[in-house]
């Protein structure tokens, strides 16, 4: 008698993330600046334009980094402000539940569990 698999568990699948589907960020990695979270690429695009002004002015690596040390608290509270922010792993950067990585998830579709696209994380043994 066969059957029809009607649903996969879809967190064995390789782009299976926290109940969302990374399989556009697998194809083309960083392509995609929608799903980005907002506040890093705020805190990055304030960081890139802190080293340019430190080489403007000629400060050494070390005076360039505790100006950095200092502003960047301050930077973290007003630019830390986003709608959907939840607190939740404290050792991952912004801490917020929602972000993996540099990528926010509630902008990555929901997995549906079942999808012409699943492959498994890893593939089973051949070795029996």
């Amino acid at each position: 008698m066969s059957g029809v698999v009607r649903a996969l568990p879809g967190r064995q699948c390789r782009y299976f993330v926290r109940g969302r589907c990374f399989l556009s960020e697998h194809q083309n990695p960083g392509l995609d600046q929608k799903v980005r979270c907002g506040v890093f690429l705020r805190l990055c695009e304030a960081f890139d334009e802190h080293v340019q002004r430190a080489d403007a002015f000629g400060l050494d690596e070390a005076a360039a980094a505790h100006i950095w040390n200092e502003r960047f608290p301050r930077l973290l509270g007003r630019e830390g402000c986003c709608r959907d922010y939840q607190p939740g792993d404290s050792d991952a950067f912004l801490g917020c539940v929602h972000a993996e990585g540099d990528i926010c998830l509630r902008a990555m579709p929901p997995c549906p569990g079942q999808c012409p696209h699943y492959v498994l994380f890893r593939e089973p043994s051949t070795n029996g």
